[in-house]
């Protein structure tokens, strides 16, 4: 077996540990925020990942579905040709949205500060680098407390043979104290088929991705009413 297969079949084994689940990062219970007076945040700009994701649990190639009879080899031959299958959909899914431009950033942002002002909170934003798909480290001390938004992954997302791609965002956030240090309120948000704090709305399912790249601004719609809701679970999670 040629290094360069080797090295494939290594990223592939690490592929349905991804997968499985599909939930964020364990957190300890939600703690809400208990505000001493003035009710005021600082909202950091929120993580979001570099490109949108089109999950699917059951095979998408012939190769994928195949492969496992062939023994231990075909499965892992079939499960990296699987893997670059994703990540061509990955790919494509983010450059059709791109192009009908969609921005997840503002509209998570916008979202969470309109839910805040509803709540009664002065929101300001602090606009930060963020490199990387985790909370903030360390945090820079502040006036106020800051809010740490961390999208963990947008997409779409299949559950297996016959099942529809539906819309799916995972995120995480956390409340900083102004000392940066003291974690005020914590919780994490999930809207997918498989589990999740709210279940899909089946006008956005689509049959396969061939009906994506057919009509990508259902997708896009679908995504923005989705962060919209996370958003306002964030916000509605500090109190």
């Amino acid at each position: 077996m040629s290094f360069s297969l080797t090295r494939r079949l290594g990223v592939v084994i690490v592929v349905p540990f991804l997968l499985v689940g599909c939930t964020p990062p364990p957190l300890a219970s939600t703690v809400a925020y208990q505000h001493q007076g003035g009710k005021q945040i600082a909202l950091v700009t929120p993580y979001i990942p570099p490109q949108e994701s089109v999950v699917s649990l059951a095979p998408t190639t012939v190769a994928g579905t195949i492969g496992p009879a062939f023994g231990i080899v075909g499965g892992l031959i079939g499960g990296s040709i699987e893997a670059d299958a994703a990540a061509k959909r990955n790919k494509t899914f983010t450059g059709l949205l791109t192009q009908d431009n969609f921005s997840a950033e503002p509209l998570l942002a916008t979202a969470i500060t309109k839910q805040l002002d509803v709540e009664g909170y002065t929101v300001t934003r602090i606009s930060v680098p963020r490199p990387q798909g985790d909370f903030l480290s360390p945090y820079t001390p502040s006036s106020t407390p800051q809010l740490d938004v961390v999208l963990v992954q947008l997409g779409y997302y299949k559950g297996g043979l016959g099942a529809p791609y539906q819309p799916m965002v995972e995120l995480k956030y956390r409340l900083i104290a102004s000392n940066g240090t003291t974690t005020l309120a914590q919780g994490a948000f999930q809207y997918s088929g498989m589990k999740g704090d709210q279940k899909p709305d089946p006008q956005f399912n689509y049959a396969n991705f061939a009906d994506i790249k057919a009509n990508p601004e259902l997708a896009d719609k679908a995504l923005s009413a989705v962060l919209t809701t996370a958003g306002v679970s964030v916000a509605e999670g500090l109190n």
